[in-house]
């Protein structure tokens, strides 16, 4: 995986800055490429796996004084993601369709419709057709998901097993097993989640969504906030009802 990453660096005064920050990054063994500007003064870097800026100031504290200035991981340059649009989260607009669909049939086949089955079932499909996504890279996604995620970027090996939790919560709700305790577990999930990508969004950084992995290079933007509040808000009704 080849990840391009700017960080803001303080601390340089001259080339010779430069040259040790560039020395110091290069030695770094997930740091494929690292290039040093004193104007602007940052370091744009090319990694193996996402790094955040607390990694990256670990790495630098051997040289004393340099620092980077903000959380700047997984940040792509504009030209790396596609623009904001329709078009853009195409896939992602085929694959809900494609569970309403499911509820549609599901409707039709039993002869009536009720609201909290058709949640159950979209919660069910939506689960587990976005962990299959995510398990098709599973390095690449928990690199990208510990760039925004609030528990991944504290526990990194949270982003390898989210999927998987994903994956039991959708075979939990297409079971109808314990309701109480599956919404319970996905209201927080989903309410954490939340405040990772609202964070995410309101920095105005460039970041890649990781909702389906690494196959799709979708942008992080309100969009993602209307995916994770859907999911929040049926499994906080669904809670209520189960309780």
């Amino acid at each position: 995986m080849n990840l391009p990453q700017t960080f803001p660096l303080t601390g340089m005064s001259c080339g010779s800055c430069v040259s040790k920050i560039t020395a110091r990054l290069q030695e770094h063994p997930d740091i494929s490429e690292a290039v040093v500007t004193l104007t602007p003064p940052q370091a744009r870097i090319v990694t193996r796996a996402a790094l955040s800026s607390a990694e990256v100031n670990d790495w630098l504290r051997p040289l004393g004084k340099y620092q980077v200035t903000e959380d700047a991981a997984s940040a792509m340059p504009a030209a790396a993601l596609p623009p904001k649009s329709a078009q853009t989260y195409k896939p992602l607009l085929i694959l809900l369709a494609y569970l309403l669909l499911v509820i549609i049939a599901a409707s039709v086949a039993s002869g009536q419709f009720h609201l909290m089955e058709a949640m159950r079932l979209f919660m069910g499909g939506f689960f587990i057709a976005f962990s299959f996504f995510k398990m098709l890279d599973l390095r690449g996604f928990a690199d990208a998901y510990r760039s925004y995620d609030l528990i991944a970027k504290a526990v990194p090996r949270y982003g390898y097993v989210y999927p998987f939790i994903e994956l039991l919560l959708g075979l939990a709700y297409l079971a109808a097993w314990q309701p109480f305790g599956v919404n319970l577990v996905t209201t927080v999930i989903m309410g954490v989640s939340l405040l990772g990508v609202i964070k995410a969004v309101t920095s105005k950084q460039t970041i890649r969504c990781a909702c389906l992995g690494t196959v799709f290079n979708l942008p992080m933007s309100t969009v993602t906030i209307i995916e994770d509040g859907l999911m929040l808000g049926m499994a906080f009704i669904s809670l209520l009802v189960s309780h």
